[in-house]
């Protein structure tokens, strides 16, 4: 009984891991744009910045290695997915970066310690995301999946064979799409991650309405939600390492934006 009284506060345990970005970087860095997608990779993490700012975070020594602007975006950069491989022998995997405004594209980018390149542009078109669109990678799976709607719902996650690397830009349409998720738990989204069959996708941009969501891709219901609330600040890029979910989160004042993690449940 015991066990079972806990398994709630286990399952859903936050734990800052930044509790305050300003705290890892160099008085001489100067933050700019709000914080957007995350990604992680070994003890790294990848913080984008509204505009293309890329802070690039060693977890291990709690300290900012690299700030930089990305090579050829000043999107909106609200979300991040990073490759398994390493196609070009860099300390990185490749990155998928959503624009999210504009024409919408996934930019497929190199990231380096010190900088980055775009080699792939990847884009959807069709009347079914009529407005900002989120790309996210299954990378175990080597599928992309864009995530997108109207504020306030409905929304739909389409899923796509990831597409190869020959050529520097890739058009989908509808008839590319494998599978239409339709999403009916989130009401403004903030970023995604797809993981072991799951979409864990943070939902909310005011008080009170922070969210995450998880679902199960095979029959498209809601699983399990986690209540970002108690953080207050507004949820922001997400990504999964171990048994642990992050994420990250907008305030303000740049200097405080945080990452905190949460026990998975599955």
């Amino acid at each position: 009984m015991v066990l079972l009284l806990l398994f709630p506060f286990i399952a859903t345990a936050q734990q800052p891991v930044v509790k305050r970005l300003a705290d890892w970087t160099s008085h001489a860095v100067q933050l700019s744009g709000s914080a957007q997608g995350l990604a992680l990779y070994r003890n790294h993490a990848v913080m984008l910045r509204h505009g293309g700012q890329c802070v690039i975070l060693d977890l291990s020594r709690h300290r900012a290695t690299a700030v930089f602007q990305l090579e050829g975006n000043s999107t909106h950069c609200n979300n991040a997915s990073f490759a398994r491989l390493r196609p070009y022998g860099d300390p990185f995997p490749l990155l998928y970066i959503s624009s999210c405004f504009a024409d919408k594209a996934c930019l497929v980018t190199r990231i380096t310690p010190t900088g980055s390149s775009i080699v792939q542009r990847i884009l959807y078109r069709s009347d079914a995301f009529p407005v900002a669109q989120d790309w996210c990678l299954d990378s175990d799976s080597n599928y992309l999946y864009a995530f997108g709607g109207r504020k306030g719902g409905p929304m739909a996650l389409k899923k796509f064979h990831l597409p190869g690397l020959h050529t520097p830009e890739v058009i989908l349409t509808d008839s590319d799409v494998l599978q239409t998720i339709p999403i009916n738990c989130v009401r403004v989204a903030q970023g995604s991650k797809i993981h072991h069959g799951y979409a864990y996708l943070p939902d909310g941009d005011s008080p009170g309405n922070y969210w995450l969501h998880i679902v199960h891709l095979a029959s498209g219901r809601e699983v399990h939600t986690i209540d970002l609330n108690p953080i207050g600040l507004e949820p922001e890029g997400i990504d999964i390492q171990g048994p642990w979910i992050y994420v990250s989160f907008h305030s303000p004042n740049p200097a405080d934006n945080c990452i905190y993690r949460f026990r998975n449940p599955f």
